[in-house]
């Protein structure tokens, strides 16, 4: 397979999923114009930030794939999904007219998990910034963007949980649970798939080094 005929594969089954949440979405109910805005970009955030993190674990094909340096096309998703899941918030204290919607609960377990989005929010930005900060913080940004996948757990627990396009057992919303889900599994496979390589690539080059020194 070519490199032109993998580039339009990948690039058609991530249109077919923006489509697919997109078209869900508006068969399902529509409601006040704002609420309906800040579900999609909910929606369409998550989605985008799912696709960046699964990217991680496959930085030299993203290269061979795209002709385009691996953290370039990332960068392009990971920024557009933290607008989105910003834009989220905004346009429900907008709605609401209340600023606590940014503000994270804490007064008991179940209280958590249905407003996780908050925290999510504040970790999704943490892992952004830390990977702008890479360079200063050459030991500790991978701790810090590693939030992100934290995030994604917190995001997709919510939305089921109160979230209008995820939480009903609908025909519709019971698709996109399967489709995060499913998306939550591929990127722990990914973040684990990337670990491994990392570790086996320390593994070669520990073992390339000690052959040198040996036949030194």
């Amino acid at each position: 397979m070519n490199k032109r005929t993998k580039q339009i594969i990948i690039i058609t089954v991530i249109l077919s999923l923006y489509l697919a949440v997109f078209l869900v979405f508006i068969l399902g109910p529509m409601t006040v114009v704002l609420y309906d805005f800040l579900r999609i970009f909910a929606l369409f955030g998550l989605l985008t930030l799912f696709i960046s993190s699964i990217m991680a674990a496959f930085t030299k094909e993203v290269y061979q794939i795209f002709g385009k340096p691996y953290k370039k096309v990332h960068h392009i998703f990971a920024y557009t999904g933290l607008v989105l899941i910003i834009l989220h918030p905004v346009f429900l204290s907008i709605l609401t007219g209340s600023a606590d919607v940014f503000v994270p609960r804490f007064d008991d377990w179940r209280t958590f998990w249905f407003l996780a989005g908050r925290p999510a929010l504040y970790l999704v930005i943490l892992a952004v910034i830390a990977g702008i900060l890479q360079p200063r913080i050459k030991k500790w940004w991978r701790y810090i963007h590693g939030l992100n996948y934290i995030a994604l757990l917190f995001g997709v627990v919510h939305g089921m949980l109160i979230g209008t396009d995820l939480a009903p057992n609908l025909p519709a919303t019971i698709f996109l649970k399967t489709l995060y889900v499913t998306l939550l599994v591929l990127v722990t496979a990914s973040f684990v798939f990337k670990r491994y390589k990392s570790v086996k690539r320390k593994k070669q080059r520990g073992e390339k080094e000690k052959n040198i020194q040996t036949s030194n």
